[in-house]
């Protein structure tokens, strides 16, 4: 048996019963000069930096794009980049530092004998993470009605179903095509952590991520413990993350229930994101629990809502169906500009006078007076719930 293939699984049944760290101190004993192991997003897994006090930004490492090969020698900063692929796909990268370049031949020699150990490592580990977040997905947040599956200690998540947790979703406003969000992903993870949150599991969904945390409710309401280590250090959090990938984003926040309710706190972290955004808000961060009169509205279930707008509006939205005229349109935008009715013809491009005649027949339609305060009111809060149900997709 050839020397080279003997240390491939001297490596494997090391790190099986040793771990990374194993693999790594081999390499770095071996090579003479501080080797570090990272994921494909350049998150440090060895050496172990979970237990120190550096910065978020430490426990990544820049990738270069450079990669026409397995590896690649960058002179600027002397390091050699040894990448791992598993099914054409780079999953980790072996990282040497301060290296010249005349004995890169030689260095590369060795650190190919960890590529089976190491293959094995993270192509493990990311199977676990793919199938929880997809286990996650389907039994959490595509029916309301599913049972917890057992899944959850298989994928040794630290999730017990006898605790609370609560539902959060990061989206991003404006930023690179190029996010890599599962870049993303794990500098949040790692964030999280040094804040010490109780962080489940992040599931990356278009342009967004669906993330899982542990929250104890206070006293009665459903709300997250405002002793919550990671509600005071929300706005960082935020901060640190638009810095560091150049994009804005919106965070909208569920209450905290039994892992069997994830799926209602996922209704109310997409609603929490929905209707700031309707009344014009950006880069906001918004708890369910927050929204005033909106968290008692939508703690109804979605049948009650629906039958509520439409009792409100339904005459209006049967006559733009059937004649198709604008007066739901109207009345909205009327609503936003303040009953500016000057404002309200310049944004729909008409003439003030169509305006009001538009506001006449939602008068006689609905059998409301305008002029008054509560009507415009309870229009307004059926416009806000009708409107945020349909972007929700809850009326399907």
């Amino acid at each position: 048996m050839p020397k080279e293939f003997r240390t491939e699984y001297y490596l494997l049944e090391g790190m099986l019963d040793g771990g990374l760290d194993f693999v790594g101190s081999y390499l770095n004993k071996k090579v003479g000069h501080v080797v570090i192991i990272t994921d494909a997003v350049g998150k440090v897994h060895y050496p172990d930096m979970s237990g120190t006090s550096s910065k978020v930004d430490d426990v990544f490492i820049d990738i270069p794009d450079e990669f026409s090969e397995s590896i690649f020698y960058h002179p600027t900063n002397k390091r050699l980049y040894y990448i791992i692929q598993h099914n054409a796909k780079s999953i980790a990268y072996v990282i040497v530092e301060n290296i010249s370049p005349e004995v890169t031949s030689q260095t590369t020699t060795v650190l190919a004998q960890s590529q089976l150990a190491l293959k094995y490592h993270f192509s493990l580990r990311n199977k676990k993470m793919d199938d929880f977040g997809q286990s996650m997905w389907e039994h959490f947040f595509l029916t309301a009605g599913a049972s917890i599956p057992d899944k959850l200690k298989l994928y040794e998540q630290n999730m017990d179903v006898n605790n609370y947790y609560f539902v959060s979703i990061l989206e991003v406003e404006e930023g690179s095509p190029d996010l890599d969000l599962n870049l993303l992903r794990s500098y949040l993870y790692e964030t999280m952590h040094r804040n010490r949150s109780e962080y489940i599991s992040s599931i990356i969904a278009p342009g967004r991520l669906v993330t899982i945390l542990r929250g104890e409710p206070k006293g009665g309401p459903m709300d997250i413990d405002p002793d919550w280590p990671g509600r005071e250090m929300a706005d960082a959090t935020k901060e640190s993350i638009e810095n560091k990938f150049s994009i804005n984003i919106s965070l909208g926040m569920g209450r905290v229930y039994l892992p069997s309710g994830l799926f209602k706190s996922y209704q109310e972290a997409n609603i929490a994101l929905a209707l700031p955004r309707l009344m014009g808000k950006k880069q906001f961060i918004q708890s369910f629990s927050q929204l005033g009169v909106f968290t008692a509205l939508f703690s109804l279930d979605t049948e009650t809502l629906r039958n509520y707008c439409l009792q409100v509006l339904g005459r209006v939205i049967e006559h733009d169906e059937k004649h198709g005229t604008d007066f739901l349109a109207t009345l909205r935008i009327l609503l936003d500009n303040a009953c500016s009715w000057t404002t309200t013809a310049n944004q729909m491009y008409v003439h003030v006078n169509t305006v009001y005649y538009r506001m006449f027949k939602v008068e006689q339609l609905l059998n409301v007076d305008f002029s008054l305060f509560e009507t415009r009111l309870h229009l307004f809060t059926a416009i806000r719930a009708w409107d945020t149900l349909q972007i929700c997709k809850l009326l399907d």
